[in-house]
C-alpha cells in the first residue's frame, strides 16, 4: 500500500499518540481495499489528461476502494462530490477528530501528488473510515476480553456517504456520528479541556503511612495541591487540618469510598491513578467503550457499571435508582454485554456451577456427602429428581450427571430473589445473604455475577412500569416454594465498564481500573 508522510496531530501541544515521531509517522493512503471477492472494472487505457472529470473519479471508483464508496459513486454517475469549498470544510472538521477521541492523522488525505479524480475519491473514504470510528469505534470489544461480547452498532455506509453527499453542513454530519448519550458528551467536554490545557501539573501523593486529621508532612501538602484544599494565610500547609478533613471527605463520597476522612491505600490509590499520564488517554478509552453500547439504551433501562461497583435504574432521562453492588472478582470478572431483563425469580434454587462445585466443594462432599449438603441447605439432583447424595460415587466425572442445587432459604447464595435476562454467560442481578461486603469500597467478590445491595428498592424502580409486579410485591412473596414472575414489559439491561464517569455538577470521577480493561484499551488504540 502506498503511504504518505505526515505529521501527527498536535493540539495544544500534546502529542496525541506517543511513540510516533511528527518527521516519520507513515499514515496509509486514506482508500480502502475491496473486500475479498468483489470484481472490480479494469482499469481505462485512455491517459488520465484525455478523460472527462466523471470518466476519471469511475476509473479511480471502481479499484482499489471500498464497495460501499464504489457503488456510492455509481449511484451519482461518478459525479466529484468535493469541490474546494466543500473539500476545505472536510479537511477542517477531520482536523479535529482529536476532540472526538480519535486520531486525525487517520483521516489524513494529502493536498499534493493526487490527480483530482484521485483526490475527490481519497476525500470521500478518509470520511467514511471517520464515519465508522465514530459510529462504532476503532476496536473489536472481544479483542479486549473475550468476555466483552457487547456488540457495537454498525453504521449503514450507504446511507451515510448519500447523506453526505447532500449535507449543506459536513461538521454537523460528522458531530451527529458519536453517541449523543449525556455520559459520552460529558467525556466529550472533558476531553476537549484536557486538550486545550498546556499540561497536566498533578502531584502524586505516594504510598506511606495513612493521612489523617493530624498528620504532618510533604504528602499532606500533596494532597492539598490534589483536592484544591485551601490554607489560611500564615498556616502550614503541610498539616492535616480541618478544611483540608472537609475536602478528603468531599472526594472519598463522590468516589464511592467511606467518607471517614482517613486517606488509605484505596483513597490514595483513586488520587494518584493516572498520575504522570496525561488524562487524555483515559478519556479517550473510556469515549471507546461508549461508543460500543447500542445508540439507544432504552426509555426505561438498567446499567450496571463494573468500576464503580454501582447499579442505576434510569427512566425518560432520570435516575430513579442508584445503588451498591458487588461484581466479579478478578479471578472471576463480569462479562460485559447488553441484554433485557425477561423475568424474576423469588425464592430461587442456586444451581452451582459445575466449575465452583469442582474446585470449593468436591473434596468435602466426597469426604461426607449426605453431611456437607445437608449443613449447607444443598441437595443433590439425578435426571431432575433429588437422589440420596450417599448413593452417588462422587468424583469429577459425576458432576457431569449429578446437579448441586442449595434450596430457597436463610443461606442461599441467591438471597431472596434474583433478577434473570437469560444469556451465554449464566450472569444475573441478584440478593445475597453477605450484606456487610456491601460496607467495602472495592467490591469485586462473585464469580461473576451481580449481587444487588437491597433488591427490594431496587426491583420497586425497575417494575415501575409494570402493572401487575413491584417491589413491596416481591417482598410478600418471600419464604416458600420458588416461584418465577414473567415481564410483561422486558427491560434492556447493560453491563458496562467505565473508570471515568462525569457527575452531574461536572466533576470528573476516577474509578480504579479493576480488570485492567482500561489499560487494554490504550494500549490497543495506540497500536490501531
Amino acid at each position: 500500500m502506498r503511504v504518505f508522510k505526515a505529521p501527527v496531530a498536535l493540539v495544544a501541544g500534546i502529542w496525541l499518540f506517543a511513540g510516533q515521531s511528527p518527521s516519520t509517522a507513515e499514515v496509509p493512503v486514506p482508500r480502502i481495499a475491496p473486500k475479498p471477492g468483489v470484481v472490480v472494472a479494469s482499469l481505462s487505457d485512455e491517459p488520465p489528461e484525455s478523460l472527462s472529470p466523471a470518466q476519471a473519479i469511475k476509473r479511480e471508483a471502481t479499484v482499489d476502494v471500498s464497495i460501499a464508496v464504489s457503488a456510492f459513486y455509481a449511484e451519482r454517475e461518478f459525479a466529484p462530490l468535493w469541490p474546494p469549498e466543500r473539500a476545505e470544510a472536510l479537511r477542517a472538521r477531520l482536523s479535529l477528530a482529536a476532540f472526538d477521541g480519535l486520531d486525525p492523522a487517520d483521516y489524513f488525505v494529502p493536498r499534493n501528488g493526487l490527480s483530482p479524480a484521485a483526490l475527490d475519491v481519497s476525500l470521500t473514504e478518509a470520511a467514511l473510515r471517520y464515519a465508522n470510528d465514530a459510529y462504532s469505534g476503532k476496536l473489536t470489544p472481544s479483542s479486549v476480553s473475550p468476555i466483552m461480547t457487547v456488540e457495537p452498532p454498525v453504521l449503514d455506509e450507504a446511507r451515510f456517504l448519500r447523506r453526505l453527499g447532500q449535507t449543506k453542513n459536513i461538521a454537523r454530519t460528522l458531530d451527529r456520528l458519536s453517541p449523543q448519550h449525556p455520559g459520552f458528551v460529558a467525556l466529550k467536554a472533558k476531553l476537549a479541556e484536557a486538550l486545550n490545557a498546556a499540561r497536566d501539573q498533578r502531584v502524586a501523593i505516594g504510598r506511606g503511612k495513612n493521612l489523617r486529621r493530624g498528620t504532618k508532612g510533604v504528602r499532606v501538602a500533596a494532597l492539598r495541591s490534589r483536592l484544591n484544599a485551601t490554607v489560611s494565610r500564615g498556616a502550614d500547609p503541610t498539616v492535616f487540618d480541618d478544611t483540608l478533613d472537609e475536602a478528603v471527605r468531599a472526594y472519598q463520597t463522590s468516589s464511592g469510598l467511606k467518607a471517614d476522612g482517613i486517606v488509605g491505600p484505596r483513597t490514595i490509590a483513586m488520587l494518584d491513578e493516572g498520575v504522570g499520564d496525561h488524562p487524555v488517554a483515559s478519556l479517550v478509552s473510556n469515549m471507546e467503550r461508549w461508543r460500543w453500547l447500542p445508540r439507544g439504551l432504552g426509555g426505561h433501562h438498567v446499567v450496571v457499571n463494573i468500576p464503580s461497583y454501582r447499579v442505576k435504574v434510569q427512566s425518560a432521562g432520570s435516575t430513579i435508582y442508584d445503588g451498591r453492588v458487588i461484581v466479579g472478582a478478578a479471578h472471576h470478572p463480569t462479562p460485559v454485554f447488553s441484554d433485557e431483563i425477561e423475568h424474576i425469580v423469588v425464592n430461587p434454587y442456586w444451581n452451582v456451577p459445575v466449575s465452583i462445585a469442582s474446585k470449593e466443594m468436591l473434596r468435602g462432599i466426597m469426604a461426607n456427602p449426605a453431611g456437607y449438603l445437608s449443613r449447607r441447605n444443598y441437595e443433590a439432583v439425578m435426571n431432575g429428581r433429588v437422589v440420596n447424595p450417599s448413593s452417588i460415587s462422587w468424583s469429577r466425572a459425576a458432576l457431569s450427571r449429578v446437579r448441586i442445587r442449595q434450596r430457597p432459604g436463610r443461606g442461599n447464595a441467591l438471597g431472596a430473589v434474583k433478577f434473570m435476562f437469560p444469556n451465554k454467560h449464566a450472569v444475573d442481578l441478584h440478593d445475597t445473604p453477605t450484606k456487610h461486603l456491601f460496607r467495602r469500597d472495592r467490591r469485586a467478590f462473585s464469580h461473576g455475577c451481580i449481587r444487588v445491595h437491597n433488591p427490594f428498592d431496587f426491583a420497586q424502580a425497575l417494575l415501575s412500569k409494570e402493572e401487575k409486579l413491584s417491589g413491596a410485591g416481591l417482598k410478600r412473596m418471600v419464604g416458600g416454594k420458588q416461584r418465577w414472575l414473567k415481564l410483561d414489559r422486558h427491560v434492556p439491561v447493560h453491563l458496562t465498564y467505565f473508570t471515568r464517569e462525569v457527575t452531574a455538577d461536572g466533576k470528573l470521577v476516577r474509578y480504579a481500573d479493576v480488570y485492567g480493561y482500561d489499560r487494554r484499551v490504550q494500549r490497543a488504540l495506540n497500536k490501531s
